[in-house]
């Protein structure tokens, strides 16, 4: 009996295997569904956009917000936890965009900024609950 041509299961090159992405990842995160505000200010004004986090680390963020952002970018994001009336913000920067989902890392340029970020990441990973990755 003859057999036809088998097909081969080769890994693509550039794509990664989940355990292979799992390895190159810092630090441990965390899947949320958030609102939150991206303030961005540059030389003709600021402006303020309505976002959505889907996922945190501690070292930045994965957003989706409908306002055009560059790699490089320093913006401010700001998370109001339920039931408080004071948003806590914490400053970022844009490194890398696929479409509206912008990869945001903390900006930690001062310990201010350090004690933002992380009051930040802990109140939103708190509104996350202990669902991970």
């Amino acid at each position: 009996m003859v057999s036809g041509p088998t097909l081969e299961r080769r890994p693509q090159r550039g794509v990664r295997s989940d355990h292979e992405r799992t390895i190159f990842r810092r630090w441990q995160r965390y899947r949320l569904n958030l609102p939150i505000r991206i303030i961005v200010t540059r030389d003709d004004g600021t402006r303020i956009a309505d976002g959505r986090a889907s996922d945190i680390s501690e070292g930045g963020l994965l957003v989706f917000a409908g306002i055009e952002m560059r790699s490089g970018e320093k913006i401010l994001l700001e998370f109001t936890p339920p039931y408080s009336s004071a948003p806590v913000r914490a400053p970022g920067v844009i490194r890398h965009r696929r479409g509206y989902n912008y990869g945001v890392e903390f900006r930690l340029e001062t310990q201010a900024d350090e004690e933002q970020a992380s009051k930040f990441r802990s109140l939103v990973q708190l509104a996350a609950g202990d669902v991970t990755r």
